[in-house]
Formats: C-alpha cells, structure tokens, sequence
C-alpha cells in the first residue's frame, strides 16, 4: 500500500482552476453515468441526437446496432477483406464513422463504429463504447459517485489519485492498444492470478482456471450450482475469501464459477501449434500461434463497484482504493 506524503496543494477540476505546481491532475470533464447491476452506461451525442452507449472495457472497438446506424443516417462502409471481427456468433460486415460524435465536452469526431444486427443493449442504449476514446487520456472510474471522469496524462508519476490521503494501491496495467483490454496481477485466496476489468456481465472465473489454479473441478462440494446458460453450461457459486492488490483487499468477493471444457493455458509467446480442429486435414503441419489477452478471471460489477479506479495509460498503472475512501 503506497501512502501518500501529503496531500496536493490545489487540484485543477474544471475551467478557471489552478494547477498544483508541476504536478497537479487536469480534469478534462466529469461524465454522470447510468449504474446498473450489469452494466455502465454513458450519454453521448451523435450530431445533434443526444443518445447512451454501454460503457465497455474489454476491447478497444466501438458498436451501434444496425437499426440505430439507420436511423441517425451513418452511412455504411464495408469492412475491408483483409479484416475480420466476430461480435458473439455474427461476423461483422460493416462500420460506420460519425463525423460529430461527443461525450461530454470531448469531441471525439470521425469515431468508428462496428454495425451488428445481432446485439440488444437494453435500457436505451444503442451501442458499445470500447477503450479506443482512452488512448490518450486518463480515466477514472468512481461508481460510488456515478461518475467518469477524463484527465490529462501529463501529471507527476504516482500523483494520481486525489480523492483521499489515507493510502491507495498500485499495480501495473497489462493493455494492448490494438485489443484495448485492461488487465492487472492480483491475488485471489492468496493464488496470483490475471484479472481483466469488465463494466459489462457479472464477475466470473473459468473452471479451467480453478482447476489449474485452485484443484478445484465440477466435483467439488464447495461448488453450489446457481444457474445454467442458454449453451447448457452449468454456473456455480464458491466462497471465495479475498482478492488483493498491493495490499488493498475485497473481501468475500462475488466472483462466479462458469463451467468449460478443459482446454491448454493461454500461451501470449509466439510458438508452434496443432492445427486447428476444423481444417479437415488431420496431416497439415503445426502453424505459428499466440494467445493474446488472456486472463484467469473477469471482474465485474459485482467487484468493481467496491473501488474507485484509476487508469493512466502513460504510467501503465491502474490506481485503486476503496469505493468508500475520502
């Protein structure tokens, strides 16, 4: 846990503030989001049309369902042969790119979009907000407060967080500015294990993962079944302990257990592998490979709202505290 040594004599938030010397934070705008168990979503504006994006922080690229890009008139482009995405099951066939597009009083225009028929978003939200709009910006995540708030990079290494002078954790972001994941190094039940950081879906585990990391399958009795999903893949609860980073600790974090086939850890060197099952040629040779982006857990909501976050991509840090730390 790093202590702060004192606190910053003046801390720029808006218009007409001063910043602390050389190294006070510069807050670029404050945006009020919609708190869901779920789900985080953001107002922007397409044009004139104020519409709400679900805030996304497991990739990089933006979506707009299919019906919404016809509607605020987003002329369509197709994707280019030589890239492929899949959203789910569908395979993306065309973008979008909306010249004025705004959060807040960021204008982020020629932002693109990827077009998907098969998406719902619910609540009035008409798309996806992926990490892209970040890259070049801090940003802070207090739920507590129903709050996104966009900062300046360019402030004193370890200078971030100024919401409390009682303490606060730092761990190295793991990040891949073509894939816009945020991941961390943490500690579950005393395990070291790769986290990412979701606003969409619940916290969850691989059974994968608690077999490699834990000893634990479907067999154990400490698993209590809660659920199954629409593929017939069983969902269980386990009393996990603590999660800890740095010395800040969630305690009795709600993290479920989704069943899976077992299949080989993610390996992010580049090396040989089989090929692929559904080639149709059993006698093709080992093809070049690498894993990117793996983790053993997604946290969710369900942990997420007990901190305030903090991301500088320029550091390579996230910056935590407590939800509740003033």
């Amino acid at each position: 846990m790093k202590i702060m040594a004192a606190a910053f004599a003046v801390l720029m938030l808006g218009a007409g503030a001063a910043r602390a010397q050389d190294c006070g934070l510069k807050q670029y705008d404050s945006i009020p989001l919609e708190v869901y168990p779920d789900r985080l979503l953001v107002p922007v504006t397409f044009g004139d049309k104020p519409e709400k994006l679900v805030l996304h922080l497991e990739n990089a690229a933006n979506n707009i369902g299919a019906e919404a890009a016809k509607a605020l008139d987003l002329g369509l482009h197709s994707m280019p042969g030589n890239l492929k995405f899949h959203i789910g099951d569908e395979e993306v066939q065309s973008y979008v790119r909306v010249p004025d597009f705004r959060m807040g009083r960021l204008n982020a225009g020629g932002m693109e979009f990827l077009v998907v028929h098969s998406q719902r978003y619910g609540d009035g939200a008409i798309g996806t907000l992926g990490t892209h709009i970040f890259e070049k910006m801090d940003f802070e995540l207090d739920l507590a407060g129903g709050k996104l708030n966009l900062l300046s990079p360019d402030h004193c290494p370890g200078k971030a967080v100024y919401w409390t002078q009682t303490g606060f954790a730092q761990v190295p972001l793991k990040s891949s500015p073509e894939l816009g994941y945020i991941r961390a190094e943490m500690m579950l039940d005393g395990h070291a294990i790769t986290v990412g950081f979701s606003t969409v879906g619940q916290s969850r585990i691989g059974m994968n993962a608690m077999r490699r990391i834990f000893g634990i399958d479907e067999t154990s009795p400490d698993l209590v079944q809660v659920s199954q999903d629409l593929m017939g893949h069983k969902v269980y609860r386990y009393a996990f302990k603590s999660l800890t980073a740095d010395g800040l600790t969630v305690n009795n974090p709600a993290i479920l257990v989704f069943d899976e086939q077992p299949r080989p850890e993610c390996n992010d060197k580049l090396h040989f592998a089989p090929p692929e099952n559904d080639t149709g040629h059993l006698d093709a040779p080992p093809r070049l490979a690498r894993c990117l982006g793996g983790n053993d857990a997604i946290l969710g909501l369900s942990v997420l709202k007990k901190l305030h976050i903090y991301v500088s991509g320029k550091e390579k840090l996230i910056y935590l505290t407590s939800a509740e730390a003033h």
